[in-house]
């Protein structure tokens, strides 16, 4: 691939990343609403009683976040490498 091709993917995929992020945030903010805290302190201290549906659906939309979060990291560490010309020419003006 050439230069602009992994220009184009990272800057696409940065987008789409966040936008991900994004909903995720707000799907675990609603959930933290929805959910009782009774019933985490109950998990933790009953690892075998099975959890709700809300519960689990959290852990996973939790999950989710973090992992995009760190792909969005790393993503935006190429996208300053590739784009650090244009960054420094902003700067000098």
């Amino acid at each position: 691939m050439n230069r602009t091709n992994i220009r184009t993917i990272v800057s696409i995929s940065l987008f789409f990343l966040i936008i991900i992020l994004f909903i995720t945030a707000v799907g675990i903010q609603i959930l933290d609403k929805l959910i009782d805290p009774q019933i985490l302190i109950e998990g933790y201290l009953n690892p075998e009683k099975p959890v709700s549906f809300l519960v689990e659906l959290q852990t996973i939309i939790t999950a989710i976040h973090v992992v995009t979060g760190f792909i969005f990291c790393g993503l935006s560490i190429i996208h300053i490498i590739k784009n650090f010309k244009a960054l420094k020419s902003y700067l000098k003006k």
